[in-house]
């Protein structure tokens, strides 16, 4: 009964009214220093690392309350080289303070691949080989009996064996047999494909690349359009074997528009 009764009495309320204010306090507390240490609510904008040198990181970051971290390497002929390509998180992300940002370069040299074997190929399969190796063909035709073979391979003007490393962009050279000097081949059709796609049909087809004429709206040379050729395209028309074809290339689309509308 005397439980009953002191829970009843005015120094009762009051020590728990001191016991809730004590819990109230120590749990506000202990919150309040959770989120100081957690940086609860407080975050940061990443800035764009895109472009820049990785000479001016420090000093670009050092302000910024932040840190990075290299990862990896990416060769890419498009790029400067030591420059950032792409991070991790991007732009405008909302982090934490401290937080590590992963940044991926361009290599200052391009990686070595092992060369392939190309002799006794098709010209056709040689070139998308090349291709697939991050390589690029320049085929030179040559009097040889078998037609579209691939006879001699050649880095730098010299000859190349199988396996030899190479750095990766390079201009491997193929020596490609013509066949007989009488064979002809249809004149194909180059207008309205890009540069790239046209010197592959080109090449495919047994004939060179001439004269390359680049009117001045040209910054990219694989992308610019063909809007016009020599020897002119024919259903009809015929080349020899091995024989050269110019290409005048735009960026201008227009350009083959006009052509059109001119012959129509």
């Amino acid at each position: 009964m005397s439980y009953f009764k002191f829970i009843k009495t005015k120094k009762f309320f009051i020590h728990a009214g001191i016991a809730i204010v004590v819990a109230i306090l120590l749990f506000w507390g202990s919150f309040k220093m959770v989120a100081n240490y957690t940086q609860h609510n407080i975050t940061i904008k990443v800035p764009d690392f895109i472009g820049k040198p990785v000479t001016t990181l420090d000093d670009f970051i050092k302000d910024k309350k932040l840190r990075y971290q290299i990862i990896d390497s990416i060769y890419s002929p498009q790029q400067t080289p030591g420059t950032i390509i792409r991070q991790d998180p991007e732009k405008e992300s909302e982090v934490k303070e401290n937080r590590v940002i992963y940044l991926y370069v361009t290599s200052t040299l391009p990686p070595q691949i092992a060369m392939p074997k190309l002799i006794d190929r098709s010209v056709r399969q040689a070139v998308a080989m090349i291709e697939s190796y991050g390589l690029k063909a320049n085929i030179k035709y040559v009097a040889d009996a078998c037609k579209n073979c691939v006879i001699k391979q050649f880095y730098k003007g010299k000859e190349i064996a199988a396996g030899t490393p190479v750095k990766k962009g390079s201009v491997i050279e193929l020596q490609v047999g013509k066949g007989s000097n009488n064979e002809t081949i249809s004149l194909p059709n180059l207008i309205g494909l890009s540069f790239c796609d046209a010197k592959n049909k080109i090449q495919s087809s047994s004939l060179q690349i001439g004269n390359i004429i680049a009117d001045k709206t040209v910054t990219d040379s694989c992308e610019a359009i063909v809007y016009r050729q020599t020897p002119a395209f024919g259903k009809d028309k015929e080349l020899n074997t091995g024989a050269k074809i110019d290409v005048y290339i735009t960026a201008d689309k227009n350009k083959i528009e006009l052509l059109d509308k001119k012959e129509d």
